[in-house]
């Protein structure tokens, strides 16, 4: 059976202005999407999440509604959407997706001091969002969407509050090529063969240390190992744990400007939390508590998100995000074994 193709547009209109710079404009984001998928509809597919799901790329092209302060935005990136109730004229889904975006007007001490939202021109660009799909025939699908995006560079120069864009859309997806559904209800599930499981990986990073009146700016590595176990209660979901060290020479600058006293800098931390498996792709959300710190520093847990792709022969790689609630830390080249 043949996968079916898909080539869709849709507008981004913001529901909310940034207000944190000068001059305020309270104007809204506006924007453009285009995007291209594919949607296996094999039995392979439809076991990796017990649906059909879209997957695919996409670019866009968003003005801020402050030319001045924020500017504008490009970028492009992938998406991983399953599909609810595919099959039925009113249908429903849910998007997150992941790039790399062109931010025109970043932070500048003299020039644009207000700007702490985004320091660096090229940045990731992470998205959620919630969809509704209706169809007008076989070939064309209206769309009206409820979507959130967030700029950041992961802590790789400062400042860096990331840039928040919830906005609402109304697009249009057309289908390039179709095939007949098949009936889900006459497949079974095939059955988990191995349920356990471990990963090692190693982290590397680079973040930037500003500069002050007694240092300059620096680039500063970070090196980690991340050792997890786990059981999968499904072909799609598992509840992980481990324990993760790293040495980041960044954070090691920060201790010493901090003038924390006979302070070890290097850091362990012990990992909790959850996994979702979509064929050779998986999802983390890890819960971490920092029991290896300097004893002065706070908060002591933090949350990290992973995105993984997994070869036939174990081999692991793609990348972390550790965050503080809202507040982005930093970006983490992965790479191991999982077994």
């Amino acid at each position: 059976m043949r996968n079916e193709r898909q080539f869709s547009i849709k507008t981004l209109i913001g529901v909310s202005a940034p207000n944190q710079v000068v001059p305020a404009t309270g104007n809204l984001p506006l924007g453009v999407e285009i995007n291209y998928s594919w949607t296996g509809l094999q039995r392979r597919a439809w076991e990796q999440c017990n649906c059909f799901a879209r997957v695919g790329t996409y670019a866009n092209y968003i003005g801020f509604g402050n030319p001045v302060a924020l500017g504008r935005t490009a970028g492009a990136g992938l998406f991983f959407e399953p599909l609810i109730r595919y099959g039925h004229r009113t249908y429903f889904s849910v998007r997150a997706s992941v790039g790399l975006t062109y931010v025109t007007r970043i932070y500048d001490p003299i020039t644009n001091p207000t700007n702490r939202h985004v320091s660096l021109p090229v940045s990731s660009m992470i998205g959620l969002s919630v969809n509704g799909y209706y169809q007008l025939n076989s070939r064309f699908h209206l769309t009206v969407s409820g979507n959130y995006n967030h700029i950041s560079n992961g802590g790789t120069r400062q400042p860096n509050q990331g840039l928040n864009l919830p906005s609402a859309s109304l697009g249009l997806t057309y289908l390039t090529r179709t095939s007949p559904q098949p009936d889900t209800q006459l497949w079974t599930r095939t059955p988990l063969t191995r349920r356990w499981l471990a990963r090692v990986l190693l982290l590397g990073s680079v973040r930037v240390l500003p500069q002050t009146a007694t240092t300059p700016e620096m680039a500063l590595p970070l090196f980690g190992l991340k050792l997890l176990a786990g059981y999968r209660l499904s072909s799609a979901h598992a509840l992980s744990g481990g324990v993760e060290f790293v040495d980041d020479q960044y954070f090691r600058e920060q201790v010493k400007q901090w003038r924390y006293v006979n302070q070890q800098y290097r850091q362990a931390t012990l990992l909790a939390g959850y996994e979702f498996w979509h064929g050779r792709y998986l999802f983390t959300a890890h819960m971490g508590w920092n029991v290896v710190r300097p004893q002065p520093y706070k908060p002591a847990t933090y949350q990290k998100y992973g995105l993984l792709y997994r070869l036939n022969n174990g081999l692991t790689f793609g990348f972390d995000v550790k965050a503080f609630g809202d507040d982005t830390k930093g970006f983490q080249l992965a790479g191991g074994m999982s077994f």
